[in-house]
């Protein structure tokens, strides 16, 4: 049944039937006036939500966007990036289908949903009731790659490919953040700048629609810093040497997830749009999140499952 502002629906209708059969004379209804309002087995007519379920309606941004169909610079030239690693070597022109990906990273709200239509495991930094009202827009944390992997299923969508994730990040033209060449600045990005506090207790993340200012040229918010995010790819520091140039999906196999993006904690070179770090798949870090991403219809079907589905959730292996 639904609840409207606290009132359960079934339990306000059969109250008005109760009171409709009343609207006589008192003796005609002597049970309302001997009636036991202390008495258990009456619900009351107002029950409030418990913090848990108020938590899950709490309203969040979202929405995708849509990146066109085309051409890209992917990687970096080292003669115009001084940071770039040989695993970003060489740069090259990548073909990308249209696709569409998360405007926001998903939040402890999204997250929330996730988990209570599911049964799967809270995130460490949770705590009872399930988080602080001042968390529910940080991006989500402390979530495996698998655990990410299956939050974008049950939502009817998948994770991004190393390659739809740097082109969302970077545009066409292969600038050095999503804001262009120019470095990260207090106002673009939560990256560890010089005096930032590292190491607390609990991360000083931003609410995934704060730094409008850093947004990508397709207007991805947070590609760069807050939390580094998974993708789909297996990590393969040679990839780009082997010449999968129409819409790359990663190495088949491999031991290690690409994440991308840097965070809160690292310094601004990590954040650099054309990145490359890998973790375990069963790796849970307060510096990753993930967003999520959708395919051009028709061209490359997603992932099966369908969102709120209690009944069949995703195994998941446990790094436990």
């Amino acid at each position: 049944m639904r609840r409207w502002g606290g009132f359960n629906e079934s339990r306000v209708w059969v109250m008005l039937v109760a009171l409709a059969s009343c609207l006589v004379p008192l003796a005609a209804c002597p049970s309302a006036a001997l009636a036991n309002h202390e008495s258990s087995a009456q619900p009351p007519l107002w029950t409030p939500l418990d913090d848990v379920e108020r938590m899950a309606m709490v309203e969040v941004p979202g929405g995708m966007v849509t990146v066109p169909a085309g051409k890209f610079l992917m990687g970096s030239d080292p003669q115009k990036d001084r940071a770039a690693g040989p695993q970003e070597f060489p740069q090259h022109p990548v073909y990308l289908d249209a696709f569409e990906i998360d405007r926001y990273e998903v939040s402890n709200v999204e997250y929330l949903r996730f988990v209570l239509a599911t049964g799967m495991d809270w995130p460490q930094f949770w705590r009872a009731k399930p988080f602080p009202e001042k968390m529910a827009l940080h991006p989500v944390i402390n979530v495996s790659w698998q655990e990410a992997d299956a939050y974008c299923r049950w939502a009817g969508k998948r994770l991004p490919t190393e390659a739809e994730w740097e082109k969302s990040a970077r545009g066409e033209d292969g600038r050095m953040f999503p804001w262009g060449d120019e470095p990260a600045g207090w106002i673009k990005s939560n990256i560890a700048h010089p005096g930032s506090k590292r190491g607390a207790k609990y991360p000083p993340l931003a609410n995934i629609n704060r730094y409008d200012k850093g947004a990508s040229p397709y207007g991805v918010y947070q590609m760069a810093g807050n939390v580094s995010e998974w993708v789909s790819d297996w990590f393969d520091p040679e990839y780009y040497r082997k010449g999968f140039n129409d819409n790359p999906k990663g190495p088949e196999t491999g031991d290690l997830k690409v994440f991308r993006g840097g965070s809160w904690n690292e310094d601004p070179e990590v954040a650099r749009s054309a990145g490359r770090n890998g973790g375990e798949p069963t790796r849970r870090s307060y510096l990753t999140g993930f967003r999520c991403a959708k395919s051009d219809v028709g061209k490359w079907p997603e992932a099966s499952g369908e969102r709120g589905d209690m009944t069949h959730p995703v195994p998941l292996a446990s790094s436990r």
